[in-house]
């Protein structure tokens, strides 16, 4: 690092600290502690080393690395009078609004409720009190922060719904499994700022329409579209065509589901930036393969990424996997390595800027930028050694977005979920060139149904064809005995080391790719 640094790099390694320091926290046992020390540290090399810039970036890596581990303190929740969290244990009384879509399931639903009021019930003990003269606290509270209400399927209540809810709160544990792949579920609640739960609870509706206008249009939108493609289509492939297009994956059935587990395709039907980076590129490389100009098929692809937000009612979650898409498409329209990598650590940043948990606690995140950076850096290493091949039928394409995908997703699964898929190459390269098809035609066949349901299904047929190939082809390479591996969760040192490999791998080809083109210039 001799030499006076770019602004450029500057930005970059600013960023790359931040971003280090939030993954950092929740590994550490005194995360400030480690923080202050990094920023007294690095203050003390720059100052006394001044007007020496070599030790810049020990000095901007001990800020940042303070700056990220301060932001993800700041996010922790405390436990004070006002948090709801704080009278998890008691019976309690709460007023609250349905903040997003209730999350249905086959016998229940979840509500993500906002609190805003509580006071506890009374008990039999406080009731006895009461008759004596004793005083029992009955006053309601100013409380903020969330709960996750488990509630039955009926009455249906929606996004905005104000509530008053009777229940015990309860706080967020691991799930203990017999395979020791335990969940922290504490953990993945925690990234949406839950951090209380409540069961077999007493509800009662006080009032509709308190959330946000937008956001409620939207889902309301999305409602039609889930009623229209159930009238259009048959099972399975209502529920396909539903976590394709709106990520609705709670109604695919399990063995189907099972069936996209085993061949690794579940990025299909997930709301992450996984499925929509790829889409993005198929996007692209179809718009591209049928003669559209590079600048138009920037566009075309970026509307498909809004349009998929839209439909899938503009969540957080959505947003960001929104983000990562578009970030693939700039890198293509853009070309300069340089610029991109900025592109991305800055949207990386500024999306933890937002919510520091959902680099360590969410693994839709975690596969999201990784697949992101397999999209932006592998893909230009395999297109290039993949020149000579022919394009046909966006095969190509799809190889290389594939192949690209999983080297950098890949350690991560086997970090978190034990099992690795052999097929999932083969899979993907025969599923991924008709995903853009099947969404288009469905979107086609959801708008002529809401026209005129008739015309919705007359196309559904088409729909149906694509959608029973894909099901097929999951269904055929999920029965072949070695389709996939369970290994075991790999220890986080090797996850760091195979990061370490292709980081290496990357940098190298990277270096061979440079060469050649001065060579060639030459």
């Amino acid at each position: 690092m001799g030499g006076e640094m770019s602004k450029s790099k500057i930005f970059f390694y600013s960023c790359l600290f931040f971003i280090l320091g939030i993954g950092l926290a929740p590994y550490l046992p005194k995360p400030l502690w480690v923080g202050t020390i990094a920023l007294t540290t690095g203050c003390l090399i720059f100052f006394v080393t001044y007007p020496n810039k070599k030790f810049l970036l020990v000095f901007l890596g001990g800020i940042f690395l303070f700056l990220g581990i301060l932001r993800y303190e700041a996010g922790i929740e405390r436990s004070t009078e006002q948090e709801i969290s704080f009278y998890n244990g008691e019976e309690a009384v709460f007023v609250g609004v349905v903040s997003v879509e209730p999350d249905e399931r086959k016998d229940k639903v979840k509500l993500k409720v906002s609190a805003s009021a509580l006071r506890l019930r009374r008990d039999k003990e406080s009731e006895k009190l009461s008759a004596q003269g004793g005083k029992v606290d009955e006053e309601w509270k100013g409380v903020h922060g969330n709960v996750l209400v488990n509630s039955k399927l009926y009455p249906k209540y929606k996004y905005g719904d104000r509530l008053e809810i009777k229940c015990k709160l309860e706080k967020p544990g691991v799930i203990k499994s017999d395979d020791g792949l335990d969940f922290a579920y504490d953990k993945y609640l925690a990234k949406e700022n839950i951090y209380s739960l409540c069961y077999s609870p007493k509800i009662e509706f006080l009032e509709s329409g308190q959330g946000n206008f937008l956001i409620g249009a939207l889902l309301k939108g999305k409602e039609k579209f889930v009623i229209t493609v159930n009238k259009i289509l048959p099972e399975p492939q209502a529920a396909f065509l539903g976590g394709l297009l709106y990520g609705a994956r709670r109604s695919i059935p399990e063995d189907l589901m099972n069936q996209f587990n085993i061949t690794g395709t579940t990025h299909i039907i997930a709301i992450s930036g996984y499925n929509i980076t790829i889409l993005a590129a198929m996007l692209l490389s179809i718009a591209k393969g049928v003669g559209v100009s590079r600048k138009r098929s920037f566009w075309i692809a970026l509307f498909g990424i809004l349009f998929f937000v839209i439909i899938a009612g503009g969540q957080a979650s959505i947003i960001r996997a929104a983000i990562m898409g578009g970030l693939v498409l700039l890198a293509n329209q853009v070309g300069r390595v340089s610029r991109i990598k900025n592109a991305l650590v800055f949207a990386a940043a500024l999306m933890l800027i937002v919510n520091p948990k959902v680099l360590a606690f969410d693994a839709g995140f975690q596969l999201s930028f990784a697949a992101t950076i397999g999209l932006i850096f592998l893909s230009p290493i395999f297109e290039n050694h993949f020149e000579k091949w022919p394009s046909v039928f966006g095969v190509k394409e799809s190889l290389v977005s594939t192949m690209s995908a999983i080297i950098l997703t890949a350690p991560l699964i086997l970090y978190t979920f034990g099992r690795v898929s052999l097929v999932a190459p083969v899979a993907n390269i025969l599923i991924l060139p008709v995903i853009p098809l099947a969404m288009a035609f469905g979107f086609v066949a959801v708008i002529l149904g809401l026209i005129n349901l008739g015309a919705g299904q007359i196309f559904g047929w088409l729909v149906w064809l694509v959608l029973s190939y894909i099901i097929k082809v999951v269904e055929f390479l999920s029965k072949i005995s070695w389709a996939s591996l369970d290994i075991g969760r790999i220890n986080w040192s090797v996850l760091v080391l195979f990061y370490l490999a292709i980081g290496m791998f990357i940098y190298a080809k990277a270096q061979n790719i440079r060469k050649d083109a001065k060579l060639i210039k030459e």
